[in-house]
């Protein structure tokens, strides 16, 4: 039996996360025994028993874990030997910094774009980035803009970045979007057209730029309309107390973490976005998937062939916002309230 292994920071909440557990069950039914191999031990995600989870330490915090890799190496290679695992993939920074210096062939996955990383940590991240990367086997990356940006950025040919967009489980997604609403929830939402939000509050996602938006449109305007934030995270009483300060309170519901966002977004009209960097962001397929239209900002990366579904190099670097393509509307980060509310 064919063994693959998945070597990545933890199992809590995130895109990278989500990509690791069903790239697990889509190899699980070609009958490969899954190992996923975490540098810390925490989960969120439920997952099957046929999947093999082995944390390498207990720790929490990811400056801690920046400060273990040499002790993740070793514990990694000696997990590699004991199970006789000769390949797979590593997913997320110190993880992919861990296989590189484990494994003279590794594989790895680069899932942010190079202008993610910012302020001191991020610098001393992209020396690890420029100095250990070109040493992987593969890079396997989730756009193509990503694809031409890094290879520019650590001059190494286009042919070592290989594109793997992000798997979204389709059945899942279809079998949960019918479940039914809570009550008080559709009570709230009826007779308005809906905004909506999935996924982490983290500061690259710039909810606040939304709120902005709709506190200019509510003064315009007595349309009844809502905005749904689902999910949870650190900007979660940054954003409470803008809805307070905006006067939005009864035209933002948060709804916080949730074991099912698509049943919401099965019932919205509009799914909002007012990201500053990204990798390929699972939120935009699964509204794809569902077929809610989609207004985002033009990020780096993966906006664009979510939006167009393609990316030419040349042409795509030089569009002019906002741009209509086949799955709704791209607008310019910089100017994104202003642009957003053309379309509100």
């Amino acid at each position: 039996m064919k063994k693959y292994y998945f070597l990545i920071n933890s199992l809590e909440w995130g895109g990278a996360e989500r990509v690791t557990l069903n790239l697990a069950k889509k190899y699980q039914k070609e009958g490969i025994k899954i190992y996923i191999i975490t540098l810390k031990k925490d989960v969120f995600y439920d997952f099957p028993n046929w999947i093999q989870h082995i944390p390498l330490s207990n720790v929490k915090n990811n400056f801690l874990m920046s400060l273990l890799i040499p002790r993740y190496v070793i514990k990694f290679k000696k997990i590699i030997k004991k199970h006789n695992l000769s390949e797979w993939i590593s997913l997320l920074e110190i993880a992919n910094f861990v296989h590189i210096l484990s494994k003279k062939n590794a594989i790895i996955s680069f899932r942010a774009h190079i202008s993610f990383f910012t302020w001191l940590i991020g610098y001393i991240y992209k020396l690890l980035i420029k100095r250990l990367y070109p040493k992987a086997w593969k890079i396997i990356v989730n756009s193509y803009e990503n694809k031409y940006d890094l290879a520019e950025y650590l001059k190494i040919p286009e042919e070592k970045v290989e594109v793997l967009y992000n798997p979204i489980d389709t059945k899942k997604i279809n079998q949960l979007k019918n479940e039914e609403v809570e009550k008080n929830i559709l009570e709230k939402i009826e007779n308005k057209k809906i905004f909506i939000t999935t996924w982490r509050l983290v500061w690259q996602k710039h909810h606040e730029k939304i709120l902005e938006a709709l506190q200019i449109y509510n003064q315009k305007s007595n349309k009844n309309r809502i905005y749904l934030i689902v999910w949870d995270w650190p900007e979660r009483k940054k954003l409470e107390k803008l809805t307070e300060k905006y006067g939005l309170s009864n035209k933002v519901v948060f709804l916080w973490q949730q074991t099912n966002v698509f049943k919401y977004l099965n019932v919205a009209d509009v799914f909002l976005y007012a990201s500053e960097v990204e990798g390929f962001p699972n939120v935009l397929l699964e509204a794809r998937e569902i077929g809610v239209p989609i207004i985002t900002s033009d990020f780096k990366s993966g906006a664009k062939e979510v939006i167009i579904w393609s990316y030419d190099k040349n042409t795509c670097k030089n569009i002019a916002y906002p741009y209509q393509g086949k799955y709704w509307i791209i607008v310019d980060y910089q100017n994104y309230k202003e642009q957003l509310l053309k379309f509100l």
